[in-house]
């Protein structure tokens, strides 16, 4: 198999290491693509609208009045280009829930700091009872009994000023029925009332049982064992460690680990097998990722100018990537971010060092185990 990626800038032939032929094999006179003319990105032609329906959770002025600031319904998931796909609100999505966002856009929030921050995220995860109580179980430390809702119970919320920066933030954690809600307010300029941040996540409940109560139970998807042996070796085998081992998730109650244990997620991060070794990447894998892939496409496409196609060989198949860097949307390191979808899967590695070509063979061995 070959991989090959173009930027608008210039083209790259070959991969930068050896994995399943994923170098040498037009040498070998194995099928394999060479250098192509640059080409741009094109936005999705689907509905990239957010998956719930946002409004039946509540209006736009009552969100303002809570954070102090203009803080209008957007269509973009906070975190959407700083957090490992698995990890954030396209995760929830592909599970079969979704995100709401009411404010400030995130890339104008990290380009300019000293603009106010008005920020309220919501994000729902159905079929979580399970998860909830092992979590709770888990990380009691952080999953201590939060503010009573009517028909809800709550873990893991708090108040307070926000760190860093200024103003305050809040968040919490409500199982309605079996669906885990994440909601979380910040704002820069204002202390947000905690009881009214109470009363507008009460107000949330509603609307999440009736959910709850139309959630369609997920078809069972192939396990993927991304700790494996194999994944190891393959990761390792592209970036040259002698060894590779996968950092555990933080010790912590919260949506991102919800996400982590749902089957239909996929998360792992990577880091060489010895001592401290700093993060090689992290890979994402959603099933029933596309209609979170094609916002987050669009998203891409429409704020990056750098951002650039390239290909993967699945057998006989080419399939397109999407290739970008994270430097200008504030990911902390910064990564170069490979993703394709394979099927009804959404693959994506988060990259924190190597080439581009190092980063799209990890996702074409990925797409070779689904």
């Amino acid at each position: 198999m070959a991989a090959t990626r173009w930027s608008r800038a210039r083209a790259v032939a070959g991969l930068a290491a050896a994995l399943l032929c994923l170098t040498g094999c037009q040498a070998l006179g194995l099928p394999g693509a060479g250098p192509t003319s640059p080409t741009a990105t094109s936005a999705p032609a689907v509905d990239v609208a957010p998956p719930l329906d946002c409004a039946a959770f509540t209006a736009t002025p009552a969100v303002e009045a809570l954070l102090g600031g203009a803080a209008p319904l957007a269509t973009t998931p906070a975190d959407a280009l700083t957090t490992p796909a698995g990890r954030g609100p396209f995760g929830a999505q592909s599970a079969g829930g979704g995100w709401c966002r009411w404010g400030d856009d995130p890339d104008a929030s990290a380009a300019a700091s000293t603009a106010p921050v008005h920020v309220l995220s919501v994000q729902l995860l159905p079929h979580a009872a399970a998860n909830w109580q092992s979590q709770a179980q888990q990380y009691p430390l952080t999953a201590a009994t939060g503010a009573h809702y009517d028909g809800g119970e709550s873990r893991g919320g708090d108040c307070g000023p926000a760190t860093p920066g200024t103003g305050t933030t809040c968040h919490t954690n409500v199982l309605v029925g079996s669906s885990w809600l994440a909601v979380d307010a910040v704002s820069s300029t204002s202390s947000i009332d905690e009881k009214a941040f109470h009363a507008l996540v009460q107000s949330f409940v509603p609307t999440v049982a009736a959910i709850d109560a139309h959630a369609t139970t997920p078809a069972p998807v192939k396990p993927l064992s991304c700790g494996d042996a194999a994944w190891l070796k393959a990761v390792a085998g592209v970036y040259g460690p002698a060894s590779v081992a996968v950092l555990a998730p933080a010790a912590t109650f919260g949506m991102q680990n919800a996400l982590v244990a749902d089957p239909r997620v996929t998360v792992c991060a990577y880091r060489a097998g010895t001592g401290d070794s700093p993060l090689l990447g992290t890979v994402s894998v959603l099933r029933g990722g596309p209609a979170a892939y094609a916002t987050y496409h669009g998203l891409v496409v429409g704020r990056d100018p750098d951002a650039s196609g390239g290909t993967i060989q699945l057998g006989s198949t080419e399939l397109a990537t999407l290739v970008r860097h994270t430097d200008a949307s504030g990911s902390t390191p910064a990564e170069t971010v490979v993703d394709a979808v394979v099927g009804d899967a959404w693959i994506q590695f988060a990259a924190v060092s190597g080439s581009d070509d190092q980063a799209a063979s990890v996702v074409q061995w990925v797409a070779g185990r689904l």
